[in-house]
């Protein structure tokens, strides 16, 4: 046998957020502010509607695309909510979002194909594109604010370019897209004919009146893919429900393969999934909006830098000032002050000089947790 494994498998590694949480997870009495999952409970509406497609024997395979009337309440809600108009045949149930972005990859990327993503960026992204073959391809927004520079994207589009994975708001900045900044992708999009996929499981969890959204630019339709989650404003992360939009004949390629990866999708969570979209997510943002505004305070008054987050559950602190990588920065709240946080360095080469911080951890320990890394602060500079 002359390699024992798929070599695209042997050169990716285990998530670093993961690896990074379990392993500072041992130490004693930490408080952790690590993984973006919500502390609060799937509403109990939700859970009813699980409990009655069990009691209703929903025990047998799903349709590998999902359920018809899941299909029809998520174009219902998408018309309703965002604007967006689809039809049934345009949607697949995923695994979360992350199934769907998987298959999206694998379907429309060749070897040599490139695929531009802004960073930071989400982790999951570079080992999915780097199975199929292709090329990420990055460039750095942090002195941007985190907006998008219209010439540095161009200066990454070539005639390899296959996708650009827009995400809005962001994981881990929190940041969300200006209009100039949509406007500046639709422009190069259309001029250039690639796909966007637009990740949007953080686009309920938004502080603003408005959010700012590519699928505005309704003749880029047919290039537009959208993965989305209910993990994230139902606090479902456990019950991995998610689904893809996209123009028919591409969502028929991405279909194809996403068949062959899951085979179907969980009918109990399917069931469930229908109730969560008939329920109002506004109270969970507005406790994640309370403590957004209470941690940058207490970023001010540590003198911490931080772009204020728009949406998501993240804060992405600049701590360039200490002289530390952002892994030895985190070593260190770890084992010395028993705070978790986590290194940028995981969401992008850029992200080094910042940690993130995720304020979906419970109240309590959002106030300790920030009260150990002020000690930390202060005892670095010597104060």
């Amino acid at each position: 046998m002359k390699e024992r494994f798929n070599r695209q498998v042997t050169n990716i590694q285990f998530s670093g957020i993961r690896s990074f949480s379990e392993e500072v997870s041992k130490v004693e009495g930490i408080i952790s502010m690590t993984i973006g999952e919500p502390e609060f409970a799937t509403e109990q509406i939700i859970k009813d509607a699980a409990i009655e497609a069990l009691n209703r024997d929903f025990t047998h395979y799903p349709p590998s695309v999902g359920f018809l009337d899941l299909r029809r309440k998520i174009v219902e809600f998408e018309k309703e909510k965002h604007g967006l108009t689809y039809d049934v045949s345009e949607v697949v149930i995923t695994n979360g979002a992350t199934s769907g972005l998987a298959a999206v990859f694998m379907a429309l990327l060749n070897p040599g194909d490139e695929v531009i993503i802004p960073e930071p960026m989400y982790v999951a992204y570079a080992p999915m594109i780097a199975y199929c073959q292709a090329k990420l391809v990055s460039f750095d927004t942090s002195s941007e604010d985190y907006q998008i520079d219209e010439a540095k994207l161009r200066a990454c589009v070539s005639e390899h370019t296959k996708i650009l994975v827009l995400t809005s708001p962001n994981n881990p900045t929190g940041c969300v897209y200006t209009q100039e900044s949509i406007d500046a992708i639709a422009r190069v999009a259309k001029e250039y004919g690639f796909f966007v996929l637009s990740d949007d499981v953080y686009n309920q969890l938004v502080y603003l009146d408005h959010l700012p959204t590519i699928h505005d630019h309704t003749e880029l339709r047919d290039q537009i893919i959208i993965a989305q989650s209910l993990s994230k404003p139902y606090a479902m992360t456990g019950w991995r429900i998610g689904y893809l939009l996209g123009e028919t004949s591409v969502i028929r390629e991405i279909a194809k393969i996403h068949q062959y990866l899951v085979t179907g999708i969980s009918s109990i969570s399917q069931k469930a999934a229908i109730a969560a979209l008939d329920t109002d997510p506004s109270t969970v943002r507005e406790i994640y909006r309370r403590r957004k505004a209470f941690a940058m305070k207490r970023f001010q008054e540590m003198g911490l830098p931080c772009v204020e987050p728009q949406g998501a559950f993240y804060l992405f602190p600049n701590i360039s000032e200490f002289k530390m990588d952002s892994l030895a920065f985190c070593r260190k709240a770890a084992y010395e002050y028993k705070v978790a946080l986590v290194p940028g360095v995981y969401f992008g080469k850029s992200g080094d000089t910042n940690i993130r911080i995720s304020f979906a951890c419970k109240e309590e320990e959002l106030k300790e947790g920030l009260n150990r890394l002020e000690k930390m602060i202060r005892d670095l500079r010597g104060n």
